[in-house]
């Protein structure tokens, strides 16, 4: 090798070493600069997301404590019979036997929709302050309805 760099000219000399030179340059930038600022890159963009979730999860906590201290729920509006028959009404169930049992409700409801249903103890549940604590369901008449046989609803 050094026979081969002594045969060239001074030009020839100058042109290797620049040569080598860019080369050397290229490899470092290629091999060790660049990977390093795509990592920099990622842990930043990285760091923004968590800082948007971070942000999110402080906002809806500050709504969850506000929800959490006012109750989230309504307070009972008169008898818990009388929520549940105007709130069934509503929903267009038919109550066929109701027995309350101190704070606690028992109902029977002959065969309804069971969408109708849900819609309706989800409204109890969460604008009524009702809470269901058994439920015992046949199938209905028809496709898609069911018998209540025992609801058993009590105050939250």
């Amino acid at each position: 090798m050094k026979e081969w760099w002594q045969q060239l000219n001074s030009r020839e000399q100058r042109l290797v070493a620049v040569m080598a030179l860019v080369f050397i340059i290229f490899i470092f930038y290629s091999a060790i600069w660049q990977p390093i600022n795509n990592s920099l890159t990622e842990a930043n963009n990285k760091l923004a997301k968590q800082q948007e979730l971070l942000t999110w999860v402080e906002e809806n906590t500050a709504l969850y404590h506000q929800a959490k201290r006012s109750g989230g729920k309504s307070k009972l509006s008169g008898s818990i019979s009388s929520v549940a028959n105007r709130s069934a009404k509503t929903y267009k169930l038919t109550i066929t036997r109701m027995q309350p049992q101190g704070d606690d409700l028992q109902v029977w409801i002959d065969s309804t929709p069971f969408t109708q249903l849900l819609f309706w103890l989800e409204h109890l549940a969460n604008n009524e302050g009702l809470q269901v604590k058994a439920i015992d369901l046949t199938r209905g008449d028809s496709a898609g309805e069911v018998k209540v046989r025992r609801l058993h609803l009590t105050k939250t």
